[in-house]
């Protein structure tokens, strides 16, 4: 059975469709899919995301996943979260095909 975190990651770094990804998260069994109006990452978005050595240094757009089963599009900007704050909720970010833990707003290792 393959990753979730693994299909997702392809996703965020353009290595599969919106389509593809949801095609393969119920091949898998996810009890989720990705929403066409809420999960869409624009070929813009995608260029303006980056990721570093260490979180601090990812800029972009990514996906939430604070367990609820669904995954919500967020903005990031310097390992830190827009508009959005997990405070002591389990969270978790993928963006560019990295994942990092949640604490508050801001993404570590």
């Amino acid at each position: 059975m393959r990753d979730l975190k693994e299909i997702i990651s392809k996703y965020t770094i353009g290595d599969a469709t919106l389509d593809a990804t949801n095609t393969e998260l119920e091949k898998v069994g996810a009890h989720f899919h990705l929403d066409p109006q809420k999960n869409i990452l624009s070929e813009e978005e995608k260029h303006a995301t980056s990721v570093g050595y260490y979180p601090e240094q990812a800029n972009g757009y990514g996906f939430l996943d604070t367990g609820t089963g669904s995954l919500d599009k967020v903005e990031i900007r310097n390992g830190k979260l827009l508009h959005c704050d997990c405070g002591t909720l389990y969270a978790l970010v993928s963006i560019a095909g990295r994942t990092y833990h949640v604490k508050g707003n801001t993404l570590v290792e």
